[in-house]
């Protein structure tokens, strides 16, 4: 059996009481006695670009949190194909299939520096000894990344939308926080592998969105755009605002 493979950097044990996403992290309800007993086996792993935190068909032997950065599940299929079928954000699960002791079914791949909390298994079983309800929000999780997976196909993947929509669309979920204006940035082979397009129509999409101002390139070294959110919008709706409207229909289909 293929086992984990970790291409990441351990910056030791997580603080919880500083976690960026605590309030909107797994444990959030957790007293800080019940974290104090458990901390010690929580690892703060730092995550380079493009490197690999696990891999599809490994055993699954922990649970991950998305601290700061994204994450891209891609899943490989027996053709060689590989599909991103989630990304995965601050505050976000990722490994959620070791809840049902299955091997994970995708490979998480880093999109910028990331920085993640790992919870090993063992860790996982002694919270939920203490906390009874800890169970029923792992399970309130697992739902939301299922009820994601589903938004992603029936948003993103299927239908006849034009591929100037989808990309909007995309654009609207990979948003670094719901009310922010930034964006996580995507490859246009990404974003071809996520909407199923071709990569040359992805760069066509994404260059006429930064020609119109739509989208504002990323600082050097930066791995998150500047979008204008009322214009994406516009976009994702299929109504393109005045200043979008020349040149767009050579997207369509």
């Amino acid at each position: 059996m293929t086992q984990v493979h970790f291409l990441s950097q351990w910056s030791g044990h997580t603080d919880c009481s500083k976690c960026v996403v605590r309030d909107s992290a797994l444990f959030s309800s957790l007293t800080p006695e019940q974290i104090a007993l458990v901390q010690g086996s929580f690892d703060d792993l730092r995550i380079e670009a493009k490197r690999v935190l696990y891999h599809q068909g490994a055993r699954s032997d922990a649970l991950y949190t998305v601290r700061v950065g994204a994450i891209k599940l891609v899943r490989h299929g027996a053709d060689g194909s590989a599909r991103i079928v989630r990304i995965v954000k601050p505050g976000d699960l990722a490994g959620l299939e070791v809840l049902s002791g299955r091997e994970y079914d995708a490979t998480a791949v880093a999109i910028g520096p990331v920085r993640v909390c790992r919870l090993p298994l063992v860790t996982l079983e002694r919270l939920r000894a203490m906390d009874a309800g800890l169970g029923q929000r792992m399970l309130e999780k697992a739902g939301d990344a299922l009820a994601e997976a589903q938004l992603w196909l029936a948003e993103l993947t299927a239908g006849s939308a034009p591929a100037r929509v989808r990309v909007a669309r995309l654009l609207l979920r990979l948003k670094t926080k719901p009310d922010s204006t930034e964006v996580f940035r995507l490859a246009s082979s990404d974003i071809a592998a996520i909407l199923g397009i071709t990569v040359e129509t992805a760069s066509r999409v994404i260059a006429s969105f930064k020609r119109s101002g739509l989208l504002t390139p990323p600082a050097p070294g930066s791995h998150v755009m500047t979008a204008d959110s009322d214009r994406l919008l516009q976009e994702a709706e299929g109504c393109p605002s005045t200043q979008d409207v020349v040149g767009a229909s050579i997207f369509r289909g």
